[in-house]
């Protein structure tokens, strides 16, 4: 019977495991989402689980070194030596919450904008835009404590611009 399962791959290797994995007739299933900024030298789309994407397959068909000893592949994640099964139930969730998934990345915010934190430890706390960190998809902000400002990397969709 054929289950979903989670595969962990080297860094920056999903999309080639998903292409290799779809090369051998099997399902999988790469959550990603749309970048907000676009650039020549990005891709358009970034992995929403880094080093992970999903397969379903039928191991008493399948065998499992088909997909252990992929390019790319560390290892197929399990529980002990069985692979752990991933629901149907998780993996619809997770399509579901993804569609619903507003684009990734900063909006409008220039240096200097005077921005509120909206979500974490620090909601409510005002701070000053510094810069977009796109490597991280987190964004700098500069935190004035104690008189002095601090730098501080956060997600871009915990702050709004005043």
């Amino acid at each position: 019977m054929k289950h979903w399962y989670a595969v962990y791959t080297k860094p920056k290797k999903e999309a080639q495991v998903h292409a290799l994995l779809q090369e051998q007739g099997l399902e999988t299933y790469l959550p990603a989402v749309r970048r907000k900024v676009q650039r020549r030298d990005r891709p358009e789309w970034v992995v929403y689980f880094p080093c992970y994407l999903f397969v379903r397959v039928d191991f008493q068909t399948t065998p499992r070194s088909s997909i252990d000893w992929l390019p790319g592949v560390r290892h197929i994640v399990r529980s002990g030596e069985q692979p752990t099964v991933v629901a149907d139930e998780i993996i619809e969730l997770i399509r579901q919450r993804l569609d619903n998934l507003e684009i990734v990345g900063y909006s409008d915010l220039k240096q200097g904008d005077r921005v509120r934190i909206t979500a974490g430890p620090l909601r409510d706390l005002e701070a000053i835009f510094d810069r977009p960190l796109p490597p991280k998809e987190r964004v700098r902000i500069l935190l004035d404590v104690m008189g002095r400002m601090t730098p501080v990397e956060i997600d871009p969709r915990q702050v709004e611009k005043l």
